[in-house]
């Protein structure tokens, strides 16, 4: 990083910048593996703020980028009492400002025919340092200030969470943070800094304060808002949640100067593009249509991950992920946005695209050296294409970076519960099978009123009988009632695993020791296409969101119970309510094919009817679950699905 603020700006050498650039992120990530393991949380945060600190100031003289100049000038505008958003730098009633004091400034300013694209926090902030001093040097350190700042919150949030020091790295030694933010010296350093400060106070209970700095960094530059549903619509809250506008007041000033706060940013969003990744392929097969395209998928992207995440933590970070890979202009600072994200939800593809903003250096040398800026041909498939590759590879296994967070202990026994009603025809083989695995340590099984030989069948069998009323939430908690085993495993009593399930389900937990539980993929019994394809969708959904369904053969730790709030006591839905509960805490597993279900209950009725009615019921649980805030009456989902009970 020494080597690179010597050498700036990028444009400069862009080779040399580049090899540069892509070193310090290959040391940054041998920093977070090797970081020491034993030293203390206080000293280790001590430790990597404090090379934060000293990172970014090795930069405080690189050279500014343009947008700088802008930020000054911006400024300087409104303390002469013209209105940013009104007057292009170009405007002939700025000249005598552009001959005066700040002729040095005015023609480094890019786009000059274009008025103030920022949103009013910004431009209040331009017109505050430009009152201390229009200079380069104040607005610089201004924007090295908020990086410290955003390094001290980014500190306290993760050791309120009791997670590794060494997580504080991938913002604190991150490369793009450091050359684009306190280097180059852009806005987002404000933007993530109030975005940071807001994540740590709604995160410990402090929705006042919260509310303020979110809704500030709203009006930063207005890409913060996508996290907005993620805390406005989580637990009861309280009035001071209504806090988040009072920042919007930022906008009077503005409009008693004349009116007009959008400025240029219509032309910026929707007739300029640069670096942007699923916005060209839009382009490619919707022409026109591309921009209407992204905002469905945005809108879609957004309403999914909104019902199925309950941290909103992670709901903002997903939805700051889906926004920037759809944003028509992809800039190597606005990747900044997600970085601190990463210290809580490390994921290799988006540490790589941010390494791969080195691919857009050569653009910045044809800037430099001959006045153009345009994209190189290479640029992109070298950025997206290993991105989304990793990103797919992320789905079938961990990726590499990982932490000394708290982990939880090995597991070597299961405890298998099996919740069962009138099953005399199935049970007996289940409960076979479960019995022949040296792993299954006991076989509990919850009888919710069974008036067949159920309950016979499953004592003769050596299994521990416990009675609860119907419903499988309640069956399931009160089999798990005094069960010792490491890993709880719901088998349904129509449903027969595979001989090595339980073996596979000790191994995948102890090798990935920070995951709760997760679930199996299944098949149905005989060969009917219908079938097939009904147990395909099963496991591509638990495969792809991490929910999965009763009959999949959802298991948990034991250990991980009190953190989850407990096995959800739902007469209906209970699997997917252990699911959400179970992403909490992390993607869950999925082990591939490991259950055999009966088909019975397919062959009463039309398929396609009841493949609807499931459906539809999913859908409706997760919505009625986030608009009642939990509160679900789940009676109805009972009654809706069994009708003849």
């Amino acid at each position: 990083m020494a080597a690179l603020a010597v050498t700036g700006p990028v444009g400069r050498q862009p080779l040399l910048s580049m090899i540069l650039f892509g070193a310090a992120f290959l040391l940054m990530a041998g920093m977070t593996r090797s970081f020491p393991a034993k030293m203390t949380p206080r000293m280790g945060f001590g430790l990597v703020l404090a090379l934060g600190l000293a990172a970014r100031l090795m930069f405080l003289a690189y050279p500014p980028a343009n947008d700088l100049y802008r930020y000054i000038w911006e400024g300087a505008v409104q303390a002469a009492g013209f209105n940013p958003y009104l007057y292009a730098p170009d405007h002939p009633a700025l000249a005598g400002l552009a001959s005066g004091e700040l002729a040095a400034i005015h023609p480094r300013i890019n786009h000059p025919s274009f008025p103030a694209i920022y949103g009013p926090a910004g431009e209040l902030l331009f017109r505050l340092l430009a009152r201390i001093s229009p200079s380069v040097w104040v607005f610089k350190g201004a924007m090295l200030a908020f990086e410290a700042g955003t390094l001290v919150f980014l500190g306290l949030l993760l050791k309120k969470k009791s997670l590794d020091p060494a997580r504080l790295l991938l913002y604190a030694a991150n490369p793009l943070a450091i050359l684009f933010l306190a280097g180059e010296g852009h806005i987002d350093a404000f933007q993530v800094f109030l975005l940071t400060a807001a994540v740590y106070f709604l995160a410990v209970g402090r929705e006042g304060r919260g509310s303020l700095f979110l809704g500030a960094a709203c009006l930063v530059k207005y890409l913060v808002a996508v996290t907005l549903p993620f805390w406005l619509f989580r637990g009861q809250g309280s009035w001071r949640r209504l806090l988040l506008v009072l920042p919007c007041v930022t906008f009077l000033p503005f409009v008693l100067e004349g009116g007009g706060v959008a400025g240029s940013l219509s032309v910026f969003a929707l007739k300029m593009h640069y670096n942007d990744g699923l916005m060209e392929l839009l382009r490619e097969m919707f022409g026109e249509g591309a921009l209407t395209a992204a905002v469905v998928i945005l809108i879609g992207g957004f309403f999914w991950v909104w019902l199925v995440t309950d941290d909103p933590l992670r709901g903002g970070y997903l939805a700051i992920g889906l926004l920037l890979l759809l944003l028509p202009t992809l800039h190597p600072w606005y990747l900044a946005l997600i970085a601190p994200f990463l210290c809580l939800f490390p994921h290799p593809a988006w540490v790589y695209l941010q390494a791969a903003m080195l691919f857009t250096f050569p653009v910045f040398g044809l800037e430099y050296h001959a006045g153009v800026f345009r994209e190189v041909p290479w640029m992109k498939p070298l950025e997206y294409l290993p991105f989304f590759a990793l990103l797919g590879i992320g789905l079938f296994r961990r990726g590499p970076l990982g932490f000394a967070d708290e982990r939880f202990p090995p597991v070597r026994t299961v405890t298998a519960l099996v919740p069962a009603l009138n099953e005399e025809p199935t049970i007996g083989r289940t409960l076979r099978r479960l019995a022949s695995m040296g792993r299954v340590q006991e076989i509990r099984v919850a009888d919710g009123g069974s008036i067949d030989a159920t309950a016979a069948i499953a004592r003769d069998a050596g299994a521990a009988v416990v009675s609860a009323p119907p419903g499988r939430g309640g069956q399931i908690a009160a089999a798990a009632s005094g069960a010792t085993g490491d890993v709880l495993w719901v088998v349904h009593a129509d449903s027969v695993p595979l001989p090595d399930a339980a073996e596979r389900i000790l191994r995948a937990l102890n090798e990935n020791p920070q995951a709760a539980g997760g679930a199996f993929g299944m098949a149905f019994e005989g060969s009917i296409p219908t079938a097939r394809l009904i147990a395909r969708l099963n496991n591509a959904r638990a495969f792809l969101t991490g929910i999965s369904f009763g009959d999949q053969g959802q298991f948990v730790r034991r250990a991980a119970l009190e953190r989850l709030g407990g096995l959800p006591d739902l007469r209906l839905m209970e699997d997917v309510e252990l699911s959400l509960r179970l992403k909490r805490l992390g993607r869950p597993l999925y082990l591939g094919r490991g259950m055999v279900v009966s088909g019975r209950r397919w062959k009463r009725g039309t398929v396609w009817g009841k493949l609807g009615k499931v459906v539809f019921l999913f859908f409706r649980f997760l919505l009625e679950r986030r608009i009642r805030r939990g509160r679900v009456p789940d009676e109805r989902y009972y009654r809706l699905y069994y009708p003849g009970r």
